[in-house]
């Protein structure tokens, strides 16, 4: 019941095949003459990590973790998503991305680091894997339970409207949080030495490709893309920055460079 109550909540880790788990000596060791990292997921299948998305993930691995005293270790999931989320192994939290979000944005290293900041933020503030998925189990349960029991005792609209008002309690519950996460992860960034652009370049390719790829939901997983944004250029201005071409990155249909290893 746990399982699919979770399939429900989340609906975007129901769309996830298979994940690879990188540890501490591949990000050390272990790339090929090319540069490209193999690896071998959970599913024993195997999958490469391009020399560039390799290269990128080690360095914001390590400019950002020194910052705080709190780990971060990678996941790449094989998903149907372009997405970014935190899932949990044997009590460790991964910040994890999809291949699809990696082919698409890996090349980018300010879009990897924002990405992957605000991910290691919600770590830090306590907001786990383990803490969401226990939130989002705990709100369907009380959607489902409220809203039936208004239906059968009351009517169906009383329902509906129970439910739009759980609803609204859990997109101002998400939003504090946020707000918490969101100054976090960008001060981290400007930190270790990168620019908010990447905020404003994943926030353009969604736009650009929302009307042709159900795929590019980044923010069925990422709530308040929008605040990023406008913190993103809060910064930019106030240290009289710019961000140069955020249309660098504007087509999903990229050639795929990590990812399954085809035999």
């Amino acid at each position: 019941m746990v399982v699919t109550l979770t399939g429900c909540a989340h609906l975007y880790k129901t769309q996830i095949h298979d994940v690879v788990y990188l540890t501490d000596d591949q990000f050390d060791k272990n790339s090929d003459l090319n540069g490209d990292l193999q690896v071998i997921s959970v599913g024993g299948k195997e999958y490469v990590l391009n020399a560039g998305h390799y290269k990128n993930l080690k360095a914001i691995r390590s400019k950002v973790i020194p910052l705080t005293d709190k780990r971060m270790q990678f996941a790449l999931v094989d998903s149907d998503l372009h997405t970014v989320l935190l899932l949990s192994r044997n009590g460790t939290n991964y910040v994890a991305m999809s291949f699809n979000f990696l082919n698409l944005f890996g090349d980018d290293e300010d879009s990897l680091a924002a990405a992957m900041s605000h991910q290691y933020a919600h770590i830090v503030i306590g907001d786990d894997a383990d803490v969401q998925d226990s939130r989002e189990i705990n709100y369907f349960l009380t959607k489902e339970i409220v809203s039936t029991g208004v239906s059968l005792f009351a009517t169906a609209a009383g329902g509906y409207g129970a439910g739009a008002a759980i609803d609204q309690a859990k997109r101002i519950q998400d939003g504090k949080i946020e707000d918490q996460v969101n100054p976090m992860a960008i001060d981290w960034l400007t930190k270790a030495g990168y620019t908010p652009c990447g905020y404003l370049k994943m926030k353009n390719v969604m736009e650009k490709n929302s009307a042709v790829s159900s795929a590019l939901t980044y923010l069925f997983t990422h709530p308040g893309i929008d605040d990023r944004v406008k913190l993103s250029n809060d910064y930019l201005k106030a240290n009289n920055k710019q961000c140069g071409d955020i249309e660098s990155i504007a087509n999903s249909n990229l050639v795929k460079k990590s990812g399954f290893i085809q035999r």
